[in-house]
């Protein structure tokens, strides 16, 4: 490996809830945006009440510092903030069989409360990510008035916007600026 930093698979799946999270459930977390987010784990579909909305709202902002953090290259206030989620939500590792038979490491016991579980595994995840040198991979979109986050997972790690459309609207609106500058002219 050539100094890149493996992004994707079950391992991952914190990072990608933690930005969902980020993007989603802002203020007052829809129940709705939640139960899409966790879809990608059952058991927490199924577990998933009102009473949490507050609760991954809470964990919603303090996972967007972090990425605001990331995004300004400030990695020891990234750190510091994950190391107090960390410990307000310390990962308690075990293996799990799946009902396919194969052994999963979980950040959690089965029977973990659902919040402070997916606090552990998104900020276990992007804990993980910057320890192995992946911080400019926590981004945030650099289309003015966007402010949506992501997880780089390009292969050179140089991704600057959260999708295509922002891409490709930055980049129409340069165009147009010079166009305009030099009909100006």
């Amino acid at each position: 490996m050539t100094g890149q930093v493996p992004i994707g698979g079950y391992a991952d799946t914190g990072l990608f809830v933690a930005a969902e999270l980020v993007n989603r459930v802002a203020g007052d977390a829809d129940l709705s945006d939640l139960r899409e987010i966790l879809a990608v784990d059952p058991p927490s579909l199924a577990a998933l009440e009102a009473r949490h909305a507050k609760g991954f709202a809470a964990l919603a902002a303090d996972l967007r510092a972090i990425f605001d953090a990331c995004h300004l290259d400030d990695i020891d206030a990234a750190a510091a903030g994950l190391n107090g989620l960390l410990a307000d939500h310390p990962a308690r590792p075990h293996l799990a069989k799946d009902p396919d038979g194969t052994w999963r490491m979980h950040h959690h016991s089965a029977d973990a409360e659902l919040l402070p579980m997916w606090a552990s595994i998104c900020a276990e995840a992007l804990a993980r990510l910057i320890s192995e040198g992946g911080g400019h991979r926590i981004g945030t979109c650099e289309r003015p008035g966007c402010g949506q986050v992501f997880i780089d997972v390009s292969k050179n790690g140089s991704r600057r916007f959260c999708s295509v459309m922002c891409q490709n609207r930055v980049k129409a609106a340069a165009f147009r600026r010079r166009r305009s500058t030099t009909i100006d002219a």
